[in-house]
């Protein structure tokens, strides 16, 4: 997860990970919670009017069968945003992440330094 020092909009961060399925069918991440965000969404980016925006997933984030699917930033990621509070490297954030098939999980989830990769990061405004 994302540290807010530094941040332009310390309001939000993103979670990023490896999600992995062991299973024989395809899963979905479908949501995710986290006591220190007022809201938690599945984001993807993409590309709109010839922009490259952030805006929700519909539908969840796959998880293939047998196989892996990364959440990275500049692609799909858990997006929190009305932190309750600031997010400094070293902390550690609770999140649980639920799945198509009911199971959920609980994670512990290190902050890490803050990078500003792209400008097209933050959320595209509606």
């Amino acid at each position: 997860m994302r540290a807010t020092t530094g941040a332009k909009d310390t309001t939000m961060t993103a979670a990023f990970m490896s999600l992995t399925n062991p299973g024989n069918t395809d899963i979905k991440l479908t949501s995710a919670t986290s006591p220190v965000a007022g809201v938690v969404q599945l984001h993807e980016i993409a590309s709109k009017d010839g922009k490259m925006i952030m805006q929700e997933k519909p539908g969840g984030i796959t998880v293939p069968a047998t196989s892996h699917t990364h959440l990275s930033p500049g692609g799909d990621h858990i997006m929190l945003m009305g932190l309750k509070q600031p997010l400094k490297p070293g902390d550690e954030v609770p999140l649980t992440l639920t799945f198509s098939d009911n199971t959920t999980h609980d994670l512990t989830v290190p902050v890490k330094p803050f990078t500003e990769e792209q400008e097209h990061y933050h959320p595209a405004t509606k």
